[in-house]
């Protein structure tokens, strides 16, 4: 993605001489999200694209800009819509095969990739985009020899491309050739100066030369131009550990783990080094961190089992050790080692049966893998578990501070529910409107002179104000102790000050003069709601369902005994709304949430889907039903939901995306 910028530009200019439009500048609107998208603002820029394209739905350019902004964001399922799109429009046009064959990379369908960029390098042979663009899918596929001939093409093409020489630099480094990688670095660091990657890179290739004190020099480089790149400062942890500078790696871990407190391979690395300087305790610590991160490694359980053994604590090292052979049952070296534990014990029986099971899997390992390499692995090898670890999936490539939404650390919740509040209390940031036809009714009343809308954003209530006008209310029912508006709004007021009871009580009368009244229903259901929530909160308990690891839970403190749980009350009242307004997509999105806390999912994509159906531009159903089909292991459905969401303007679907979305 990193050479659209100047195609952009052709293509405004070919949409400033092709399109002229009386009542919308679509060429002013196209430039506009252009300067987004270099801001980079990517949200911004697709609320601008959208616009463009509900007015002109056949403009490439559109699609073209919003596939880029959504690629950027790290939604690919939306990236590849658009992209479709492009092809569809101009079949001919190498760029959109460029950029879906780049999508399609990055979800790790590379074959399919390659087929796209094979057909973008046809229609234009001379476009040194093209070549890299098929040499970076050729480095994931580890065939770096095709790989170095494309970028040989690139920089044919385009003898100032920095890029082509720094990826040709590292497919040499992957084939040991570090001294004509460094060659490549050096070139790219020429052309462009200021990209702290390239000093980061020629650094691995220093190092694998063993020329530490050039490889630090250049990673110190990288570090003075991002100095908040954990990637960095994990590279020159290693690069000091190669050099036997202990007190100096563990100085970068520290900082890594200072900006990113949650990456579990650093923790595991940081293991590892207390371990070889006799901090066992902290290895300890630090292995029982990174499982606690991401309890799907093996490597963790392994280690921090050998250190229990040597503290003479059998029974830990074999609860660590069974649970490395429940992930992965075939790891021989997990059995030898619970053997040892469970003679220490007595558990002779036990000890036998794991070095019986230890034995046949080496012998299927010789078995299977012929060539050496393969086998040493597969035997689980104690050098492979001590060693210090480089990289894994897990590590992020870029800094934790590069402000892009995708890679912002915030809990995945379940967007909250509509509530009926005051006009002016809906956040800043919610510029979306919603309309109701029973609201925009009581609005035309106006007895308060304030006017009242739906929205799931709620800003920071003036008490005083309330108070003024449940005062006002008082007066006018004194002209008429019959008024369904005003017991309305009484409940509405104290709801916003939390006087929840006197809110029900309200609400509770406005049905009692009109039982039709859906509003009152739907905002009696959404006091009791608060309320639950409020009551909940006063001892730590969380009621909002959220993915945490693979699944969608409870958060809580408190047992389900004395939790506050009991939502009859709500489904009921929300039921009645539905009942009365059918059409009401709110009540329907709101019993949704309701449905997940009582963990029937079913239920809940189906009134996210209703509420869809009356009103498909509920970005915070799309985000709903999404996260609930993900959790239900529907990915595909799901994380287009999540793409639709932040299309629609739901910032926080790209940080799913990226968590859920973008792994296999």
């Amino acid at each position: 993605m990193k050479n659209y910028k100047t195609l952009i530009t052709t293509l405004l200019l070919i949409g400033i001489s092709v399109f002229s439009y009386a009542q919308f500048n679509i060429e002013h609107y196209l430039q506009k999200g252009y300067d987004d998208l270099r801001k980079p603002d990517y949200p911004s820029a697709i609320q601008r694209f959208n616009t463009i394209i509900q007015i002109k739905p056949d403009l490439l350019e559109a699609y073209y800009l919003r596939g880029i902004a959504k690629f950027e964001l790290g939604d690919y399922y939306g990236a590849y819509d658009d992209f479709n799109q492009v092809i569809e429009l101009n079949s001919y046009f190498s760029e959109g095969y460029r950029l879906r064959g780049l999508v399609k990379s990055a979800t790790q369908d590379y074959q399919d990739a390659i087929d796209d960029l094979e057909t973008a390098v046809m229609l234009d042979l001379s476009n040194s985009s093209n070549y890299m663009s098929r040499g970076y899918v050729y480095l994931m596929l580890k065939d770096y020899e095709l790989a170095i001939t494309d970028f040989n093409h690139a920089v044919k093409y385009d003898k100032t491309n920095f890029y082509a020489y720094l990826q040709r630099g590292f497919a040499k480094l992957n084939m040991e050739n570090s001294k004509d990688a460094v060659v490549d670095f050096s070139e790219a660091i020429k052309l462009n100066p200021h990209y702290s990657e390239s000093y980061a890179r020629r650094a691995l290739a220093y190092t694998d030369l063993e020329e530490y004190e050039k490889a630090l020099h250049d990673m110190d480089k990288a570090i003075e131009m991002e100095n908040n790149h954990t990637l960095h400062y994990f590279r020159r942890a290693l690069i000091r550990y190669e050099a036997k500078d202990f007190d100096g790696t563990m100085e970068d871990y520290n900082k890594v783990l200072e900006l990113d407190s949650e990456n579990s391979l650093t923790y595991y690395n940081r293991a590892l080094l207390k371990s070889e300087i006799g901090d066992e305790k902290g290895a300890i610590d630090d292995y029982t961190r990174s499982i606690q991160i991401n309890p799907k490694n093996i490597l963790p359980y392994f280690n921090r089992g050998w250190l229990k053994f040597q503290k003479k604590d059998y029974y830990g090292a074999i609860e660590d050790w069974s649970q490395s052979i429940e992930i992965f049952p075939d790891f021989a070296k997990a059995y030898q080692s619970r053997a040892s534990a469970r003679f220490q014990i007595g558990d002779r029986i036990g000890a036998l049966n794991d070095q019986e099971t230890a034995k046949k899997k080496m012998e299927e390992y010789e078995a299977n893998f012929t060539d050496e390499e393969s086998r040493s692995v597969f035997l689980d090898t104690s050098d492979y578990f001590s060693r210090i670890t480089n990289f894994d999936s897990e590590f992020f490539l870029i800094g934790m501070g590069d402000g892009k939404i995708q890679n912002k650390k915030v809990t995945v919740d379940l967007q909250p529910i509509f509530l009926v509040l005051e006009k002016g209390r809906e956040k800043e940031n919610d510029n979306i409107v919603y309309y109701s036809k029973s609201l925009e009714a009581l609005n035309q009343k106006n007895i308060l002179n304030k006017k009242f809308t739906i929205s799931n954003e709620v800003s920071e209530v003036n008490v005083d104000s309330i108070k003024i006008m449940l005062n006002k209310t008082e007066i006018e029912k004194m002209k008429s102790t019959y008024n369904t508006d005003l017991y309305f709004y009484q409940g509405l007021l104290n709801s916003m000050i939390q006087n929840y009871n006197q809110s029900i009580k309200s609400y509770s009368t406005a049905i009692g003069l009109n039982p039709n009244s859906e509003l009152a229903y739907f905002n009696r259901a959404n006091t009791r709601i608060l309320m639950i929530d409020y009551l909940n909160s006063l001892d730590d308990y969380s009621q909002v369902i959220s993915i945490d690891g693979k699944s969608l839970v409870k958060t809580e403190e408190k047992t389900e005994e004395t939790a506050f749980t009991d939502y009859d009350e709500v489904l009921s009242d929300l039921d009645h709304a539905i009942e009365i307004n059918p059409d009401f997509d709110f009540a329907y999105f709101n019993r949704g949430n309701i449905k997940c806390l009582t963990r029937d999912f079913t239920g809940a994509i189906e009134d996210y889907s209703t509420a869809l159906e009356k009103n498909n531009a509920i970005p915070q159903a799309y985000y709903n039903r999404g996260l609930t089909l993900i959790y239900l292991k529907d990915k595909d459905k799901g994380c287009l939901d999540m793409s639709k969401a932040g299309e629609l303007g739901i910032e926080e679907a790209y940080v799913v995306l990226k968590k859920y979305c973008t792994e296999e």
